[in-house]
């Protein structure tokens, strides 16, 4: 006498669990994840091996709201700030531009002042949001 067996039926595997599990994955690497905001970049002047007897100061260049235009501190035209730029750049390739545009200054002034650092050969240039975002010190 043969004995047959019923034949399992194959079912089918929920997703339920699945869904249940990646659900809890994306939890938990989203609550040990750290929210940091990237809006603000930090300055930190060149490290180099040689040391710090070679590295120029940076040149701080402020716009206010009004569109003026500072050196350092100093007030300057726009061709007077290109003029710096370029005997800067002249004895100092690697010379670090720092614009710093107040937060109503616009958009078009801002440009304009990177575009005449460009002109004068400038190629290390950092905008900057807010004057108070670094520590001068460190330079």
């Amino acid at each position: 006498m043969r004995i047959e067996r019923p034949k399992r039926k194959l079912e089918a595997v929920g997703l339920t669990p699945l869904i249940d599990m990646i659900f809890l994955l994306l939890l938990f690497f989203l609550l040990g994840s750290d929210f940091v905001r990237f809006s603000q970049s930090q300055l930190a002047p060149p490290r180099g091996t040689g040391g710090t007897e070679g590295m120029s100061q940076p040149a701080i260049i402020t716009l206010n709201e009004t569109g003026r235009v500072q050196w350092n501190g100093v007030a300057v035209t726009r061709p007077q700030l290109q003029a710096r730029a370029a005997d800067l750049v002249d004895t100092d390739a690697e010379q670090l531009f720092v614009v710093m545009p107040a937060a109503a200054a616009e958009v078009q002034q801002v440009v304009g002042v990177m575009d005449d650092l460009a002109e004068a050969g400038a190629r290390a240039v950092t905008l900057e949001r807010d004057v108070f975002d670094i520590d001068l010190s460190d330079f």
